[in-house]
């Protein structure tokens, strides 16, 4: 009984996730109300603040539930790349597709989640796609000896997602300065090979 009620419960959570990305991605999100929503969704208004209080969370986890799927496509090409590095970029890079088509609520997602962290610094998120991917691609990458073992895997994910959210902001501040592509190289060539430059390194 217990099982049917949570699949039950993840069902109108997920519908409500699904109707809220079409009805933003339609008419925006600021012209989206919580009420069209639980229209639209086929659920009560109570029922629906129930799941999320607020519209930035319908946002946050609309993009999160974009991000396993695109993790998912991600998945199946890296078996064709050669090493840790060109696994890294490719699995920060195909993110940045939605990203550029969706800046508006990929921006409110992040914002929202920003704003959670700083008032509640115990609040765990789940992990999104592409950041379970790049943990299991740092966790294979020290296993074949590409990433140093004294370093705890988790300070190297911690970096890499300090940069990228930095790099995302700056891009959402102005994207004609930032080439997302380009510096995603440069950050997996700093996290892997660190900031001297080659002929240091030769010294």
């Amino acid at each position: 009984m217990d099982g049917l009620v949570e699949r039950k419960k993840k069902e109108i959570r997920d519908r409500i996730i699904a109707v809220a990305g079409e009805l933003f991605k339609q008419q925006g999100f600021e012209n989206t109300t919580m009420d069209q929503i639980a229209v639209k969704a086929v659920v009560a208004r109570k029922t629906l603040y129930n799941y999320f209080p607020l519209k930035e969370a319908i946002a946050d986890e609309y993009v999160r539930s974009i991000s396993k799927d695109t993790a998912q496509e991600t998945l199946e090409a890296l078996s064709d790349l050669p090493d840790t590095r060109s696994r890294l970029i490719a699995a920060i890079n195909n993110r940045y597709d939605f990203l550029e088509l969706n800046p508006e609520i990929c921006s409110i997602a992040l914002m929202y989640r920003m704003k959670i962290m700083l008032q509640e610094p115990n609040h765990k998120f789940e992990p999104s796609g592409t950041q379970n991917l790049v943990m299991d691609i740092l966790r294979t990458g020290q296993e074949v000896g590409e990433i140093r073992a004294d370093i705890p895997i988790e300070r190297v994910f911690g970096f890499i997602e300090y940069m990228r959210t930095v790099m995302v902001l700056d891009w959402l501040k102005d994207n004609t300065q930032v080439n997302l592509r380009e510096e995603t190289v440069q950050l997996v060539d700093l996290v892997l090979y660190g900031a001297l430059s080659k002929q240091e390194k030769t010294k």
